[in-house]
């Protein structure tokens, strides 16, 4: 696999917000996109980890942005 479709395919890894406001990550890992984590040693559980954690940090901007507009 070429450096570029490696790219491409890590570029599906998407989050999506839901109806309650908090980030999640859209899909399942692909096994394509496992065999390229694997490369970097990393795997789905570490992809879930920094989506979550990845979530939280945008709540914390978004209260913060909510609370800046009502100042």
């Amino acid at each position: 696999m070429t450096v570029p479709a490696a790219l491409k395919e890590l570029e599906k890894i998407e989050m999506i917000k839901s109806s309650d406001n908090t980030y999640r990550i859209d899909h399942a890992v692909s096994a394509t996109q496992k065999a390229i984590l694997k490369a970097f040693g990393m795997n789905a559980a570490d992809i879930k980890i920094l989506g979550r954690a990845l979530g939280e940090d945008l709540k914390k901007v978004t209260v913060k942005e909510n609370v800046d507009r009502e100042d």
